[in-house]
């Protein structure tokens, strides 16, 4: 059995109420056994309106030419799922990139069932690392703790994710890995957050128009006649 590490990267948000979006996928395989990582996984993912700022390209290290191969979520999706095989864990560092996913593929109508053994491996090797874990652990302050020196550039998908699986291997045997899978009940808690959130943006919109309309009303009222 594998375990799969993964890290994601999304898109900047400059406005309030705007849905965040994944545009980076990367992963990599731990051979339980061996103790090894033996695959490698990266895609770029195009948001919704096709185009990727350069604020964000710069943030993730990510070039024109790779944003010329990203594809939409849907295809990213059903690459990655076919990457991972039958039997795995799924690892990340922190529960966001869990919430990102199921948030997404709510939102985009793509099936979650391979969404299944899930573990957040900051919280443990947080634990691990030092006495106070009341605050969360960064990557690299982690990386440093294990004398561990990291590999590739940081905010890169696929470079946080060797590392994190480098922090896994390291810490294997006192690390427990769980069973599980997305249930319905959080399906519905994400589905009535979203609704929640839609009808926010809803009326954030309808506040800036009405504010719009107006300025431009009063801007009549005082031109000269």
């Amino acid at each position: 059995m594998n375990a799969v590490v993964f890290d994601l990267e999304l898109i900047k948000r400059f406005r309030k109420g705007q849905p965040s979006e994944i545009v980076e996928i990367g992963a990599c395989k731990v051979d339980l056994n061996s103790r090894q990582i033996i695959d490698q996984f990266q895609i770029y993912i195009s948001p919704r309106k096709g185009y990727i700022a350069k604020s964000t390209r710069n943030f993730i290290n990510m070039s024109k030419k790779d944003m010329q191969s990203a594809v939409p979520f849907r295809e990213g999706i059903r690459q990655f799922v076919e990457w991972l095989g039958s039997d795995y864990y799924l690892c990340s560092w922190g529960k966001d990139d869990r919430i990102h996913l199921i948030d997404e593929c709510i939102r985009k109508k793509v099936g979650l069932g391979w969404l299944r053994n899930y573990n957040d491996i900051q919280q443990q090797i947080g634990a691990l690392l030092r006495e106070d874990n009341r605050n969360q652990l960064g990557l690299q302050n982690a990386l440093e703790l294990a004398h561990i020196e990291p590999t590739g550039l940081a905010h890169r998908g696929i470079d946080d994710a060797i590392n994190t699986a480098r922090l896994l291997i390291h810490l294997l045997d006192r690390i427990k890995l769980q069973r599980n899978e997305v249930t319905d009940k959080e399906i519905a808690q994400f589905k009535l957050r979203l609704q929640r959130k839609r009808q926010e943006r809803k009326k954030l919109l309808n506040q800036a128009n009405q504010k719009a309309r107006t300025t431009a009303s009063e801007s009549l009222d005082t031109e000269p006649s």
